[in-house]
């Protein structure tokens, strides 16, 4: 070819072009934007709204169902993902967009207006909200927990004071403080004093709230000057409100608000509790934007952090509970590590398999080819991460290739007595249409994984991105400077008549040679056996999938996990706060804990892609832990499994390793749907009695949670004609025992809210709610609230969900340690066959099982597409059936060889195992190419089939195994690592790419001269 040609003939070009490449991949390494995992178009978000005052059977009758008719008018809605929780006065919608939705912000946007438009026309007036949470997907750069010796409210100081710094950061984003208990000033009193004095407690609110409004007074012109008006009339202490006069009394003498309530400062009664290690603290979440490099912000925040404590006391004490930049550098430098190790390991067995000069050429092609690899993907903005890095160590082996067989070829024509500027150049043109052939079989075999879509599409898309342009590199550089290499470095053949043959020795190369030889003379005089065996493994190969543990996606390999810990509904969040200081006492001095974490209310923001925080409840509690390695942290995970069921006292606990994948409530969720409420309930609880009793089953729950306990208040007949109405009791009983905010004070830019409200004594049991003295709109006189409503217990629905509009109960699961899921979800399977649902109640599985569903059958997609791509590809080159499909069979012929690289390293069977055997399906191939293509070289200069198929074996066993070699030893650190993730992938390539080896050696040769037809071939 003339650019082959061209590049020898004027090197020095060749080499600079070749050298700027070199120091722009340099470059790139060094200056990529790195982060954990890939970024993924986040397509959830919540829609949340407050119904105050409903129970939860009326928030999911008058408001769930009515937001529910309006969100499913949008197509972008992903029903059968989006589900609501309807709970004691609050709606919770979780919803998903299909998957074709790219800029999720232009839905949300258009959401907004339907649900403003919903709320003005269909709910009820005291609605509060809905609004959206469309940042529901936004990941944490950093979490910062701030201790000091002091009291909230100084501590509130240094967390601004440190928030003001960062801001100031170019790269940060969004942040945000947690754990802040805001003080309140607090007017309670009792109903008896109030009726004493004749007064209502509208009366005070209302007396409050306009003293300590500012309104506009206008203004004065004063010669030709014009004098704006002020009132002064905010309150600033609480001895200003104290003396505020309420009313006056019969006697005619005024009734102060110090004499009927009693005025404190203190802090609000807690929603939520934020504690570091143990002890009280505040916390600073903080964004990075989008095209940064996470390890310089890390950088720049720590740098910030150690000038602002240099001017704190030194009780101030800042621990980064969640230090994303930390885990990337680390894991990211894990992966260069492994992927430096691949590299040199495969040189070495270059080095040790070939001849020095020709070792040394093949391997200075991969320096150059991962060099012009990594300019590439910087040019193309694709970041280091896990999954760009691990295709960097798939595709290793096999880059090298080319400059294999253009370097054997070269030697081979060097045998023949060819010059050597004209074997240089012929030892990449003579082969540019296979070695190109056999480069876009395997690219083909990895592009359409681009097909997959949504959250594992754009997981796994810059794999077969990488994988491409590693490829297309490796052949460019094959085509230019292995020629220039081979001229400069290599003066003879491996078979060079002037060497002393009895001097020479025996390489592992030759004994391997001499083995096959005779193999493969003996294997074409028995076809049949050949082809019965080649049947067999098929055979075996199929039936080892059925065999294999299947897990789709492992859990992630971070040092950091969760404990959930969920009270009985309705528990208050002090009591729910004691338990959760139980788990912490079982971790305090564990030495593998570094740091931890819990947030009482709430849960922690979202500090990796596939965690979902809870939305905040009183009855809820979570423990962040940060151990000193992944395997402690499963270590210890597993430890306080056994331990936490016997340290609480109340409530459930489980121990969540963060997952990998798309995101789901359980590992094995069962879903009862159906509208008959109590009906769904009892199949709900036969099934989880039922799944309860499987093995392997641990944490078996559902999501309707428990039923709770309250109060009706029912009012009798006396009610309405002293002039008390539903609204008028409610209002009167929310200000008395959950205190009206009033107005506020103002503290320089801090705000403290006047709350007005009944003292503790009269608000701590149900005889005080009965007694409490309520104004009668007709009298005027006060009664208590038992002369006029009856206090009726009742049982209410914790939750009521609701999935595609239809009302969903799921029954979860978690698995014990050694037990998969899908084995579970195989022994519930056996035992639900015998029992048949009634008519309206259907039952459906979601968890890893739907989604592997979902994937799985995208998967298969790829997989076709890939093999009638390479099927394509081949037809075009060979231009017969009969040839394309002796190079198809090694695609099944392999399967044998990809299961068993996971039986040898006890892996299970998932995505990245599915992605490698898709992957394979290319590297095969590429055997039998060579193979076949140089039998037709051979046939075309006259000799049979027969002749030409056994000598194409015994002449590309050399460069066959060479690959076949690299490629597996470049895996084999992955494969070493151990990686949950990316080890199945691996053990599938290595065993797999050498099976197939073995069977295309074996199989081809003998299938070739049985199959095709003995004419001349021009």
């Amino acid at each position: 070819m003339s650019f082959i040609k061209g590049s020898l003939k004027y090197p020095q070009v060749t080499q600079v072009v070749l050298a700027i490449i070199f120091i722009a991949g340099v470059y790139a390494l060094l200056t990529m934007p790195r982060r954990e995992d890939p970024k993924i178009t986040i397509r959830q978000g919540l829609v949340l709204a407050y119904f105050p005052g409903a129970n939860s059977l009326q928030v999911e009758e008058q408001l769930t169902k009515k937001v529910e008719n309006a969100l499913f008018q949008f197509a972008e809605v992903r029903k059968s993902k989006t589900f609501s929780t309807s709970r004691d006065g609050v709606m919770v919608i979780n919803v998903e967009l299909e998957e074709w939705v790219k800029d999720p912000d232009v839905f949300w946007n258009k959401l907004t207006v339907a649900l403003q438009l919903t709320k003005a026309t269909t709910l009820p007036s005291n609605i509060m909200g809905p609004v959206i949470n469309s940042d529901f997907g936004d990941t944490e750069a950093l979490v910062l927990g701030i201790t000091a010796d002091t009291d909230y409210r100084q501590l509130k100081i240094y967390t601004e004071q440190l928030e003001d710094r960062i801001r100031a950061i170019r790269a940060a984003s969004k942040i945000k403080r947690l754990g802040e208990q805001k003080q309140e000033i607090v007017i309670s009193s009792s109903s008896e004093t109030l009726a004493q004095y004749g007064i209502k407690f509208d009366q005070v609110i209302d007396i409050l709230r306009s003293q300590n409004n500012i309104y506009p007074t206008g203004d004065l012109t004063v010669n030709e000057v014009q004098l704006p008006l002020y009132t002064k009339g905010y309150y600033s202490t609480e001895q200003e409100l104290s003396e505020q006069i309420i009313g006056t009394a019969s006697n005619g003498n005024v009734i102060k608000l110090g004499d009927a309530a009693e005025i404190q400062r203190k802090y609000e009664e807690p929603e939520e509790f934020t504690r570091l290690n143990g002890s009280a603290a505040m916390m600073l979440s903080i964004q990075m934007q989008e095209g940064n490099n996470i390890v310089d912000f890390g950088e720049q925040v720590q740098n910030e952090i150690d000038a602002f404590l240099q001017n704190m006391p030194t009780d101030v004490k800042i621990v980064k509970i969640i230090d994303q930049p930390s885990i990337v550098d680390q894991n990211v430098s894990h992966f260069i590590r492994e992927f430096f190790i691949a590299i040199i390991a495969v040189i070495v067995i270059i080095l040790l398999l070939l001849p020095f000069r020709i070792a040394l050429v093949a391997a200075m092609a991969i320096p150059m080819t991962i060099a012009m690899t990594f300019a590439m993907l910087h040019a193309f903005g694709v970041e280091l991460h896990q999954v760009s890095l691990a295709a960097l160590i798939v595709v290793l082996g096999m880059v090298v290739d080319d400059a294999i067989v253009i370097a054997d070829n070269y030697v081979e024509l060097l045998d023949e007595g060819v010059p050597r500027e004209e074997a240089a150049w012929r030892s990449a043109s003579d082969l540019i249409i296979p070695v190109l052939t056999a480069t876009i079989t395997i690219i083909a075999a990895f592009l359409p994984m681009v097909i997959l879509s949504g959250s594992v599409g754009e997981f796994i898309v810059s794999l077969p991105v990488t994988v491409t342009i590693a490829l297309a590199s490796s052949f460019l550089v094959a085509m230019l400077l292995t020629p220039m290499l081979c001229r400069f470095f290599i003066k003879k053949g491996l078979h060079d008549t002037r060497d002393n043959i009895e001097t020479k020795k025996t390489s592992l190369l030759d004994r391997m040679q001499s083995i096959y030889d005779n193999t493969i003379d003996k294997a074409v005089k028995y076809p049949r056996l050949i082809i019965l065996f080649s049947m067999l493994v098929i055979l075996l190969g199929v039936g080892m999938y059925f065999l294999i543990p299947q897990k789709f996606f492992p859990a992630a390999e971070r040092n950091q996990f969760v404990i959930d810990l969920w009270m009985p509904t309705g528990t208050d969040v002090n009591t729910t706060l004691r338990e959760i200081e139980k788990l912490e006492q079982l971790i305090e001095n564990d030495e593998r804990v570094v740091t931890y974490a819990s947030f009482t209310g709430k849960s922690a923001p979202r500090f990796y892609y596939n965690f979902s925080p809870e939305v905040p409840v009183s009855n809820f509690g979570q423990v962040l832990i940060n151990t000193t390695s992944d395997k402690t942290a499963e270590e210890l995970a597993i430890a306080l499994d056994s331990k936490i069921a016997s340290t609480l006292t109340k409530g459930k606990a489980e121990v969540l390793l963060m997952q990998q994948g798309s995101p789901y409530l359980a590992p094995v969720e069962i879903r009862i749907a159906g509208d008959d409420l109590s009906e769904v309930k009892t199949w709900g609880d036969s099934l989880t009695a039922l799944l309860y009793n499987i093995p392997g089953s641990k944490d078996v729950r559902d999501n309707f949670h428990e039923d709770y306990a309250g109060l009706s208040i029912d009012l009798k007949p006396e009610a309405s004609r002293l002039g008390f109405t539903t609204e008028s009791i409610a209002k009167t009983i929310y200000v008395g025992f959950k205190g009206a905010p009033v107005s506020t004070i103002y503290e320089g830019s801090d705000a403290v809210s006047i709350v007005f409200r009944l003292n503790e004594e009269n608000r701590s049991g149900i005889s005080d709610l009965q007694n409490m003295y309520l104004p009668s709109p007709v009298t005027g006189a006060s009664v208590p609230l038992r002369q006029i409503a009856n206090l009726t217990p009742k049982w209410f629905t914790g939750r009521i969900v609701r999935r595609n509009g239809v009302r969903t109960l799921s029954v979860l699961s978690d698995a014990e340690t050694g037990t998969l899921p899908s084995e579970i979800l195989s022994g519930f399977k056996q035992r639900i066959n015998s029992i048949t649902m009634p008519a309206g109640i259907t039952m459906t599985f979601g968890g890893e099982y739907e989604n592997q569903e979902e994937t799985f059958a995208q998967m298969i997609v790829a997989l076709m597409i890939s093999i009638v791509l390479i099927l394509l590809i081949l037809l075009f080159q060979f231009k017969n059936i009969t040839e394309t499909l002796l190079v198809m069979i090694t695609i099944p012929l392999c399967l044998f060889g990809a299961f068993m690289g996971l039986v040898i390293t006890g892996n299970n069977f998932g995505f990245t195992a599915f992605v490698g055997l898709i992957s394979l399906s290319g590297v095969v191939v590429r055997n039998a190419i060579i193979l076949i293509d140089y039998t037709r070289e051979l046939r075309a200069k006259g000799e049979s089939v027969r002749e030409a198929a056994i000598e194409a074996g015994k002449r590309r066993l050399r460069p066959i195994f060479l690959t076949a070699m690299a490629a597996a030893i470049g895996v084999l650190p992955m494969i070493l690592s151990g990686s949950p993730m990316w080890s199945p992938l691996a053990s599938v390539l290595a065993v797999g790419v050498i099976w197939s080896m073995v069977m295309s050696l074996l199989t081809i040769p003998v299938l070739y001269t049985i199959f095709v037809k003995d004419k001349p071939l021009n």
